[in-house]
């Protein structure tokens, strides 16, 4: 026999075991959809990667997620296309923050909605953050500066940035993700409860870290390039002192910027925030006067983006940041 008729006969062999073992696991797939009884993993849509991300954390292998916004996409200027309208529309779960800083994606949803849950709607009222109340406001009405439209321009009067509080992620977002998980598979109850266990142990541990270097700090005064900051410098005990853009793509008047220098030097201010998903040439304007340098925080990371691929991931970066301009 030859040795080549005898090479082929072993290889074919070879993919038939393959094929034989690719058949078992399909039919344990099968079998487990049909003691489920459902067609396969949750699908969750989400607006934003942090909560993308709470949702795996949580959902694990029994959950199939989509982010609307890339990296580098913007909440306040993001326009979706018609396939990820399709996406919410056949989705089981909808998750979005609410407030107005994503609303846009409840218009997407088609005859089968998504159960929508809004972030912003399961904190209390204490919880939230009041623009008219924070202490940029309060200054910039003694100021030359002055908006002629209200907060409802980009979002509601209240801080919709609520995911960059890891202690709010840790008792609010993740068990809400937790309970609407379990309310369509309420038979991996145990299983959603134990993720979001484990990754609730890790948020504590965030929170313990930032809080070990927040207490390094020699200064608490900063400027963001938009008020996205204020959650995490409550729960760290730092200030935002003034942001470049009070909205997104809202473009300052000379006058601001010239007043933001002056706050730089009254609160030793040599670092001024950017952010990936806004253009820095302002930030970079008021760091040429002050004669400082810019820093890129970002609200949101993505899924590919290195060191900002994970909600936990995203905080420590951001925290290096604040640790870097503070010190």
């Amino acid at each position: 026999m030859k040795p080549c008729f005898l090479l082929r006969k072993a290889l074919e062999g070879v993919l038939v075991a393959f094929l034989a073992s690719v058949i078992i696991v399909s039919g344990c797939a099968m079998e487990e959809q049909k003691q489920d009884g459902k067609p396969g993993k949750i699908k969750v849509v989400t607006t934003i990667f942090p909560l993308a991300d709470i949702v795996c954390r949580v959902g694990g292998e029994k959950v199939e997620v989509k982010c609307l916004l890339s990296a580098g996409d913007s909440p306040h200027t993001f326009e979706p296309t018609p396939g990820q309208a399709r996406d919410v529309a056949r989705a089981e779960l909808l998750f979005y923050i609410g407030g107005g800083l994503d609303d846009w994606v409840l218009g997407l949803a088609g005859e089968e909605e998504a159960v929508e849950i809004e972030v912003m709607e399961h904190l209390k009222g204490e919880q939230l953050l009041d623009y008219e109340h924070l202490h940029l406001e309060r200054d910039r009405e003694k100021q030359s500066y002055k908006k002629s439209h209200d907060h409802n321009h980009c979002h509601g009067p209240r801080d919709p940035h609520v995911w960059l509080d890891p202690i709010k992620v840790k008792e609010i977002i993740s068990p809400l993700v937790k309970e609407n998980l379990s309310r369509v598979s309420p038979e991996k109850e145990d299983y959603f409860n134990n993720n979001l266990e484990e990754f609730q142990r890790k948020l504590a541990e965030l929170d313990e870290e930032i809080k070990e270097t927040a207490t390094g700090f020699t200064r608490s005064g900063f400027i963001s390039y938009h008020s996205a900051w204020n959650y995490y410098a409550e729960r760290y005990g730092l200030e935002e002192v003034a942001a470049v853009e009070e909205f997104p793509g809202d473009e300052p008047s000379g006058m601001w910027l010239r007043e933001l220098v002056q706050l730089s030097e009254e609160y030793d201010i040599e670092v001024i925030f950017a952010e990936p998903q806004l253009r820095k040439q302002n930030a970079e304007i008021i760091a040429e006067e002050i004669d400082g340098e810019v820093l890129i925080l970002d609200p949101l990371g993505g899924e590919k983006v290195p060191g900002r691929d994970g909600y936990l991931e995203l905080m420590r970066y951001n925290t290096e940041l604040f640790e870097k301009a503070l010190e």
